[in-house]
């Protein structure tokens, strides 16, 4: 991410800041900051470490609008938007990292990613087909052949309605 756009510099610098917050607040050494996200769903997980015990910590909804703004700012034009993130700071520098992962199948709950979330993905941020991963085109696949199934049956149906019908 050699060249970021003056919108990424500010998010950066926003939770930066709140990273930095959360650090102080618990006298921590460390804070982790892990982000999955697909379409329009994510997921954060945030922990601060403390006398070498690393602990969740509830975060701000603010720090969470803002990665998520982060991920739709960062998107690349070929790879599309990152599905994983990690950003972490020590306070001995407090300074802000970052690492991302265009590739990598998001866990969100419980509930394995679905065709219908890949599906909208790819229509919000476009990837080129090299950068598609195996598991989302194999997602999206099975959604298509759900749904071509489904408008097959609604129409046998529709048919089977109309053909009843039309003997009364």
């Amino acid at each position: 991410m050699a060249s970021q756009s003056v919108e990424a510099i500010k998010l950066l610098s926003r939770i930066e800041k709140a990273l930095r917050e959360l650090l102080d607040e618990a006298g921590g050494s460390r804070v982790d900051l892990e982000t999955n996200s697909i379409a329009l769903a994510g997921r954060e997980l945030c922990w601060v470490t403390v006398d070498d015990q690393r602990s969740l910590v509830r975060h701000s909804s603010a720090l969470s609008f803002d990665v998520g703004d982060l991920r739709r700012v960062q998107v690349d034009p070929c790879r599309g938007a990152w599905l994983w993130s990690h950003l972490w700071m020590e306070a001995s520098d407090g300074v802000l990292h970052q690492e991302a992962d265009w590739m990598r199948e998001p866990v969100i709950s419980a509930r394995p990613i679905g065709g219908a979330d890949a599906v909208v993905e790819l229509e919000y941020y476009p990837r080129d087909p090299e950068w598609i991963p195996e598991w989302m085109a194999a997602k999206i696949a099975a959604y298509r052949e759900e749904e071509a199934r489904e408008r097959q049956k609604a129409d046998a149906e529709a048919a089977q309605a109309e053909g009843s019908g039309a003997g009364e």
